[in-house]
């Protein structure tokens, strides 16, 4: 005999696939409903906001427990992955009918975990951000080597890339990936526990198995890292996804040198992809996004985190960009063509998946049909780039599967898709006769109700439908007693507080009918949308081409659009490492000046071989983090293929950008800003090469005045005389500019500003030179401080001032290294002469000539001091 407080068969169940989903919530099916039980439902109740209940007991304990409707899951999945969960699915995978058949009438229906939602396993449109890619990481490792493998299974990309320990988290920040997964942590790198197959013969296994290979020469020959990160991956999405399709395309392997280097750091600095706040809106991808597509704004936002470094791809990215920029008329053709275009690379990951609706089917169709559409118009144009011909044939080949869907779906599919009404009449014969014939019964249903009225002489009787009862005759309560009588042909079905309800032969002879051709017609449609996706499915590759295509030509055209507005320029690429603008300007703080009537003051650069190590001293808000900041952005710009803010620029390609711009804490990691501010630095100095491009702002300024400017002066020199990079250096130091008399390719520049009648002017102008000052109480007067503090601050700093023109300065002795080589010694008192000659004078014994005599000697001590 089982004991009391035993588990039910249910929850024995649940306990099951609960040790199966790990620490994923899992979503447990229970009719029309999804079922949370103890710490899943504390989790889930918590971050969805929903109520916390309980049902039955657990070693004398109530189970909490919540719930969700299946109708609705989606929206609730949505909010508990973005909060960091993992969910895993339980379906019903019989019936409660084939479940009472097969075991019993008490017989529990059997369930089983049919996905683990995950961050970067997501499909669903409701589920993703449309204008951002989202990757799936892996990180695999062979004795030394190590290697990420990222995939979109929602477009079906596919990545390898080889790197250093070192470079991992550089290549995670170009990736930004929802998930990352790994057998163990990397150098740096959090990560969730993969599912096994880490390892290079299991991933070699895997990948030929699953794309059909003999040998992997056609995709590069992997190196053994690259083979056991995509092993980790494939193995990882075939736990989660359980057998359901995923979109894939063949891995590509991404040199690591074939884009520009960008630590995280950097990244953030720049806020190439998102602002400080976190948001698109007031990064460079927010400013410069003219995309009509949401695949186009996937690979913008590509493009803008790992610009090219291969001077011959750039320039075809911007030759394509010049030829719709120099025609108008055809710039707004492709991108009215454009706005148009859906979503079609993710329909069609959903199809592949199982979760593809015939709206998917539609997406597709409409899809493909533009982007020929878009060829024929493209291919009729004169003297066509060369990339735009590399792209123009990946856009046609879809007649067939076109004209099928076309003739197969309706014009507009409806949402639910479980009701059909999305085959077109026609199509298919055999269906519209099942049609007809729940048509002409339901007809049929309509002139027996009639009849009904008429024999009952009941005006308000209806014949009705739903789940439980099906079709019923339905009356109210004060005239049922007409439909009860013995030989009224009625039989008694349910009575409710205001009515009741009947059956009848007639009625369940023709909804027998109806419901039968329906069901047939439901059956019949569904069965045409698996073909139909299976024939989207086995033209996949070529889908993809085509969405790839037709992102590129949008990102071009963004481009086009966005320099034609803000009178951009074309860069010139160049090998060597230089870096020329004319004009320049940030286009983010442009924009944000354009919005309060104020205009942004262009500035030119020039870095060469012999001025590559630019110190830039002036004022707090003179514009000098801004002017590092945009010749960093016009880089980016530039070898991401698009035009950039400036009159004329020449950029030589730069293989590694650092930017050490503004301080920021990271507590949580036990760094204080001048910590962060040093890490930082260190990466800069160990990683950046002569090809590279460094700015840095207030170096060594979280520290002691002594401290911060030594490691200030070490830092110019060492990126001067050892990574001989393009540097832009910032800097309130002004003893650091004793340095430009011995640094060849070091030049003095500053920021100009003028006071004017007590008030500072910021004319927020690069010019030659050094700054006579830094302007800082000015600064600290604007920006509001108290007059009495900026009264005493001017007396301290003229003190302060006085004793270094005495010294010689801190910096004194700096021009010979070592670095102050004898402790700096303090000032001898001088004595008040003032002070004792007062204290001298006995003012009541002073005749009136002595007291006169005095005060000519208290003035003449006054005029020494």
């Amino acid at each position: 005999m089982a004991r009391a407080d035993a588990p039910t068969p249910m929850m024995q169940q649940y306990q099951r696939l609960k040790a199966e989903a790990g620490d994923a919530l899992l979503f447990y099916r229970m009719g029309d409903f999804f079922e949370l039980f103890f710490d899943d439902a504390k989790v889930a109740a918590a971050c969805l906001d929903i109520a916390l209940t309980k049902r039955g007991e657990a070693e004398g304990e109530p189970i909490p427990m919540c719930g969700v409707p299946v109708h609705a899951a989606e929206s609730y999945l949505a909010r508990l992955i973005r909060a960091g969960n993992r969910v895993a699915i339980a379906e019903q995978t019989e019936s409660p009918a084939e479940a009472r058949k097969a075991r019993g009438s008490k017989a529990l229906v059997e369930r089983a975990i049919i996905r683990l939602v995950t961050p970067g396993t997501l499909t669903e449109e409701t589920l993703l951000e449309s204008s951002a890619a989202n990757w799936l990481a892996a990180i695999g490792r062979a004795g030394d080597e190590w290697a990420i493998a990222a995939a979109d299974i929602s477009t079906g990309r596919f990545e390898l890339v080889a790197c250093g320990p070192g470079e991992l988290s550089s290549e995670l920040a170009r990736l930004s990936p929802a998930e990352t997964i790994a057998d163990a942590s990397g150098p740096g790198v959090r990560i969730t526990a993969g599912k096994g197959g880490f390892d290079s013969m299991a991933g070699e296994r895997a990948l030929k198995a699953r794309f059909g290979l003999a040998t992997l020469d056609g995709i590069g020959s992997p190196t053994r890292a690259e083979l056991a990160a995509a092993g980790g991956l494939l193995a990882y999405l075939d736990a989660t996804q359980k057998g359901a399709g995923i979109l894939l395309d063949a891995p590509r392997r991404v040199s690591r040198t074939a884009h520009m280097a960008i630590d995280a750091a950097t990244r953030d600095s720049l806020e190439l992809c998102r602002s400080v706040s976190g948001s698109v809106a007031g990064s460079l991808l927010g400013e410069i996004d003219r995309c009509q597509t949401a695949a186009g704004r996937r690979l913008l936002a590509s493009d803008i985190s790992a610009p090219l470094t291969d001077k011959g791809s750039i320039e075809q990215r911007l030759a394509l960009v010049q030829w719709l920029h120099e025609d108008a008329l055809r710039r707004d053709r492709v991108r009215s063509a454009l706005k148009a275009m859906p979503d079609f690379a993710r329909a069609l990951a959903r199809l592949t998946a199982g979760r593809g609706s015939p709206r998917d089917l539609s997406i597709l169709r409409d899809g493909l049909s533009s982007a020929d559409a878009l060829r024929a118009e493209l291919a009729a144009e004169p003297q066509r780039p060369t990339m735009l011909d590399n792209l123009l044939p990946r856009l046609s080949g879809h007649e067939t599967l076109v004209e099928q869907l076309r003739r197969a779906l309706v014009e507009s599919p409806p949402i639910d898709a479980s009701k059909g009404g999305y085959i077109a009449e026609g199509y298919d014969p055999s269906l519209d006769t099942l049609r007809s014939a729940a048509s002409d019964g339901r007809r049929a249903i309509a002139a027996l109700e009639s009849r009904y009225r008429d024999a009952t002489q009941i005006s308000s009787l209806k014949i009705r439908h739903n789940a439980v009862l099906g079709y019923h005759v339905e009356v109210a309560a004060r005239h049922a007693d007409k439909l009860m009588a013995p030989d009224s042909g009625f039989t008694h079905r349910q009575t409710l507080a205001g009515a009741v309800r009947f059956n009848s032969p007639e009625l369940h002879e023709e909804a027998s009918r109806v419901v039968e051709a329906g069901a047939h017609a439901l059956a019949a449609e569904a069965a045409h949308a698996e073909e139909l996706a299976a024939l989207a499915v086995a033209s996949a590759n070529r889908i993809v081409a085509s969405a790839e295509a037709i992102a590129r030509i949008d990102v071009a055209a963004s481009h086009a659009q966005r320099g034609a507005e803000g009178g951009w320029t074309v860069p010139h690429m160049k090998d060597q490492a230089c870096l020329e603008i004319e004009a320049g300007r940030h286009p983010v703080v442009e924009a944000a000046l354009s919005d309060t009537g104020e205009r942004f003051v262009a500035n030119d650069l020039r870095l060469g071989s012999d001025d590559r190590l630019w110190l830039i001293t002036g004022p707090n808000m003179g514009g000098k983090s801004t002017f590092l900041r945009q010749a960093a952005l016009v880089a980016v710009l530039a070898q991401s293929g698009s035009f950039v803010p400036a009159s004329r620029a020449t950029v030589g390609i730069v293989d590694k950008l650092f930017s050490r711009v503004g301080a920021s804490d990271n507590l949580a990691r036990g760094r204080s800003t001048f910590m962060v501010e040093m890490v930082e630095t260190a990466a800069i100095l160990s990683q950046a090469t002569p090809r590279s491009l460094v700015i840095l702002d207030e170096i060594g300024r979280g520290t002691s005045t002594y401290d911060g400017l030594a490691i200030a002066w070490a830092v110019v020199e060492a990126v001067h005389d050892q990574v001989k990079c393009r540097t832009l250096f910032a800097t309130h130091y002004h003893e650091l500019t004793r340095l430009a008399g011995r640094l060849d390719c070091l030049s003095l520049h500053h920021v100009r500003a003028r006071e004017w009648k007590g008030d500072l002017v910021l004319l927020h102008e690069v010019a030659d030179g050094a700054a006579d000052r830094s302007y800082g109480i000015a600064v600290a007067k604007l920006a509001g401080l108290p007059p009495k503090v900026v009264a005493r601050a001017k007396s301290v700093l003229a003190k302060l001032e006085a004793g270094r023109d005495a010294t010689g300065g801190i910096a004194a002795g700096l021009d010979d290294l070592p670095l102050f080589s004898a402790a700096a010694h303090p000032e001898e008192q001088r004595p008040d002469d003032l002070r004792d000659a007062l204290g001298a004078m006995d003012a009541d014994a002073m005749s009136p000539r002595e007291a006169l005599e005095a005060l000519y000697r208290l003035k003449e001590i006054m005029g020494r001091e």
